[in-house]
């Protein structure tokens, strides 16, 4: 696809939502968003390869239509957020195509008992994915699926109350060279038993089941999680939530298939002022690889984020993530060759900042800053840093 088709797609998109603003009695709520990118590494080229890092301009176009309903204990919403990108200079194929579809449906049966779906799907022309928080990368189209199921019920009023939870996720790369390596269904069951001990204070315990497939089955995993949960609100603007125990793992594939391992959470949130937020958190947990010659990881993760208005139309947040993974022998899998690989640690870290200006009740603006680093013993090869700065501009039905 050439610039001027590019151009007429976006024309396009933005004369339909200016036309359809004309009705004011839409059943959809409509946004688009137009925005300008530098990135100075599309292709998240690892410093130690032999290409170059490439850098580009591009244009991004999306339409985000968001549907919801609430009708007596019912409710359901949808989004959906198809995108474009054309980037100005980049070898290969200029353009992405994505697409982003949510869908939220909940039901309250009594006032004791509450039900709640949600499921993501995405399918995404980038080489780039998010999955847990770990970073997976690979130059090929893919599509992921998230499904997330929970009820909750309050055994005795507003004093024990029973949740449980599941999730099965998939991704699908749609070069089948790639899906050998990284193609996998991801299935987790659990519950938490929480009991009000104070007013403010929720304790109690939890057990978490998973199962992770690939389809090379090198990294296949089986977990069992148990352990302690505390909720408390300490005053009103500041309150946290505190996990631990202990995880039992069995890698079928990995030179040590059995193993356990504590893992501990925990986070906090901070209202200050009014409108100010302010989260911080940690965690150190056994958790997926990304390198198909580990079974798994051990990881440790630390972050903030800040929501702090300017003024009434302008709002600021920052984002950061540290997290840095162990990757041991005892994990490693039939992939790995002692003589050309080597254990050892990886870090990530990610930085953002976004500025936002209502300009009136349909208009808004907006500025981005994002930095991510990876520093790699496993894959050195790899490790790469990248830059985009963006500006936007928002109009909404």
């Amino acid at each position: 696809m050439n610039y001027q088709m590019i151009t007429t797609a976006l024309l396009a998109a933005i004369s339909t939502t200016w036309v359809s603003a004309q009705n004011q009695r839409l059943p959809v709520d409509i946004t688009n968003t137009l925005r300008i990118e530098y990135d100075d590494n599309v292709f998240t080229t690892g410093t130690g390869s032999s290409a170059s890092k490439v850098d580009s301009f591009k244009i991004v176009n999306a339409l985000e239509f968001l549907v919801d309903t609430r009708q007596d204990a019912n409710y359901l919403g949808v989004r959906y957020a198809p995108s474009i990108a054309w980037y100005e200079d980049r070898p290969g194929d200029s353009t992405d195509i994505n697409h982003v579809l949510d869908l939220i449906a909940s039901r309250r049966f009594s006032p004791i008992s509450f039900f709640q779906f949600r499921n993501s799907f995405r399918y995404a022309q980038e080489p780039e994915l998010m999955d847990n928080d770990v970073t997976l990368r690979r130059r090929n189209d893919y599509y992921y699926n998230s499904a997330n199921a929970s009820f909750e019920r309050q055994l005795v009023p507003d004093r024990t109350t029973l949740r449980l939870d599941g999730r099965y996720v998939l991704l699908r790369y749609e070069d089948s060279d790639v899906g050998d390596f990284s193609d996998y269904d991801r299935f987790v069951l659990g519950s938490d038993l929480v009991y009000r001990v104070a007013p403010n204070t929720d304790a109690g315990g939890q057990i978490r089941y998973q199962s992770v497939q690939y389809e090379n089955e090198l990294r296949d995993v089986d977990s069992v999680q148990i352990g302690l949960v505390l909720n408390r609100i300490f005053n009103p603007k500041w309150h946290g939530d505190f996990r631990a125990g202990i995880e039992f793992r069995d890698a079928d594939n990995a030179l040590e298939q059995s193993s356990e391992a504590p893992y501990v959470e925990g986070s906090f949130v901070f209202l200050p002022v009014e409108r100010t937020r302010i989260s911080v958190g940690a965690g150190y947990s056994q958790d997926l690889s990304p390198i198909n010659r580990f079974a798994q990881q051990t990881r440790t993760r630390v972050f903030g984020r800040v929501t702090h208005p300017l003024t009434a139309a302008t709002v600021l947040n920052a984002d950061i993530a540290y997290a840095m993974g162990n990757f041991d022998l005892d994990d490693s899998t039939s992939a790995f060759d002692p003589e050309v690989h080597t254990d050892g640690d990886e870090t990530a870290l990610q930085f953002a900042v976004r500025l936002s200006h209502r300009i009136n009740v349909r208009n808004s603006v907006e500025a981005i800053f994002q930095y991510t680093d990876l520093d790699s013993d496993v894959r050195p090869n790899e490790d790469f840093d990248r830059t985009r700065v963006s500006l936007g501009w928002k109009y909404s039905l």
